[in-house]
């Protein structure tokens, strides 16, 4: 029997791969690894035919691992894959004699095609028979998507610091941006001092010579932009018509967003050519969005380095609130849920910085949906067990977004372990008592409070006596029973305020509970 070892941080990604795996037409045990620790601890402990491994995971890069294999000499059949392959990354698994490396998305049949050909190269490809359809192949496209969307934030918090000067700042903001939107083409532009005329700082042009890379503002499309409050502006190609972008550069269609230094327009992102002819989706005007604020962030860093951890929270407390702005019932969410968890850090006697580390990670604990199709996020009622899979990676997904920031690492607890239970029996990694970190159960409390007062699609808030009775039911096995004890006091105080009215109808009463409400 092959064994073959699959090794991914999201747990929706992980599955579905594994059950393609489990396609080969030979016998084979599939294993599966969340971490590079899991990994090696898995990889010592007994004989594997091949991996198939994710390139970034939540505590390291997955090359790392396979550089450690081929030094003990290891010779197994690696697959790689990725939603965010650099030509850097290409090169060094090259090197390390990586059998296959796919880039997502890609159609399960092609992972198919690799490992028969990795593991069982002598087998008749005229004869394999087709594989089984799976359950979840029609989630691949949206598991993808989020893998790649997160590969884009992964890059954008990690790689743009890197860069040294301005315009290395710009190339790489632009190369992010374009990915984003799928764009051919693009370039970023920027204000001399006297504002009137416009430097070219970072281009993309493959099919274009001798560019302008000064001109008159007014000689461009960007004065409304600049000029207003816009956040964008898209100009889609009609009846064939070429559409100038800067003078001399005529193409099929672009967006522009604003670039602002400390508040201020001072330029403008411009992507043209894109792969789709559709507007922008709401999700990728989001991810635009936080690049121009990561960008504002680093070009005012060239001359102030200080406050870069505080510019650096509230780009992510904006991603946080433009995420809930999209959802009237999840609006203001984690402001609520922050407040609410400085409220009860008070009154468990803590000190005042961790009462703001706790403050700040009920702000962001939800940052990790960012990575999750909208098609799942703003869905108007109850998950499927599938779609609720792939809510539950938003731990992990938020997670990994902070783990390059060393100035967050306490509130990336609460982040990643918000949705543990105290009886064991949450996730993502089914931690229990006292090993779920304290503020984290702090948070957990806080978050179905809001949850339970606070309307959704599917039910009307539930009143405060509801939530009381709930929290003491649970107390000691979805929570931890000295935060509740805290939190009821609290409540009976009247320190908490909700949407809910003082008595519940009978139809609210009969209304079980989602598993999101808690």
């Amino acid at each position: 029997m092959l064994e073959v070892l699959v090794l991914e941080d999201q747990p929706a990604v992980r599955e579905v791969i594994a059950e393609v795996v489990e396609d080969l037409n030979v016998p084979v045990h599939v294993g599966q690894a969340a971490s590079l620790s899991e990994a090696r601890s898995m990889l010592e402990s007994q004989h594997w035919d091949g991996l198939v491994t994710d390139l970034s995971l939540g505590d390291g890069i997955s090359l790392d691992l396979i550089a450690e294999l081929r030094a003990n000499h290891a010779t197994m059949p690696i697959i790689l894959v990725s939603g965010f392959l650099s030509r850097e990354r290409l090169e060094e698994a090259e090197k390390l004699h990586v059998e296959h490396i796919l880039s997502k998305p890609f159609d399960s049949e092609v992972l198919l095609e690799c490992m028969r050909k990795a593991l069982i190269p002598d087998a008749d490809m005229t004869v394999v028979k087709p594989s089984i359809e799976h359950k979840d192949k029609h989630l691949l496209p949206k598991l993808f998507e989020m893998d790649r969307r997160l590969g884009l934030l992964y890059r954008m918090f990690d790689e743009m610091p890197r860069q040294q000067d301005v315009s290395g700042v710009c190339r790489a903001a632009l190369g992010l941006a374009m990915e984003t939107v799928r764009a051919q083409s693009g370039f970023l532009a920027l204000f001399q001092r006297d504002r009137k005329k416009m430097v070219m700082v970072a281009k993309h042009f493959p099919n274009h010579e001798n560019i302008m890379l000064n001109v008159d503002l007014s000689a461009t499309p960007f004065q409304p932009l600049i000029e207003t409050n816009k956040e964008y502006i898209e100009v889609l190609c009609r009846d064939g018509a070429p559409i100038t972008c800067w003078p001399n550069i005529d193409v099929e269609q672009y967006v522009a967003i604003p670039v602002s230094l400390q508040g201020v327009h001072m330029g403008v992102l411009c992507l043209a050519n894109r792969e789709s002819t559709q507007p922008l989706k709401s999700e990728e005007r989001q991810i635009l969005g936080l690049l121009a604020k990561k960008l504002d962030t680093l070009l005012d860093n060239r001359a102030v380095h200080a406050a870069l951890a505080d510019s650096m929270n509230e780009t992510l407390i904006a991603l946080v609130r433009s995420l809930e702005a999209r959802d009237r019932y999840t609006k203001d969410h984690s402001a609520r849920v922050g407040e609410l968890s400085r409220l009860f850090a008070e009154e468990l006697g803590l000190d005042d910085k961790t009462i703001q580390i706790i403050r700040t990670g009920g702000l962001l604990h939800d940052i990790g949906k960012v990575g999750v199709a909208d098609a799942v996020l703003l869905k108007p009622g109850r998950y499927t067990d599938q779609e609720f899979a792939i809510m539950k990676a938003h731990p992990a997904i938020g997670d990994s977004i902070l783990k390059n920031m060393d100035t967050l690492s306490r509130e990336r607890l609460m982040v990643r372990h918000h949705h543990e239970r105290f009886d064991g029996r949450g996730y993502p990694d089914g931690l229990g008592g006292e090993d779920i970190p304290f503020e984290a159960r702090i948070v957990c409390v806080a978050d179905a409070i809001d949850a339970m007062t606070t309307h959704r699609v599917y039910r009307m808030a539930r009143p405060l006596s509801f939530c009381v009775e709930q929290l003491k039911e649970c107390s000691g096995t979805q929570f931890d029973s000295q935060v509740v004890d805290v939190a009821v006091s609290v409540i009976e105080r009247g320190l908490v305020h909700t949407q809910a009215k003082s008595v519940p109808t009978v139809q609210e009463i009969l209304m079980p509970l989602s598993a999101t409400d808690l």
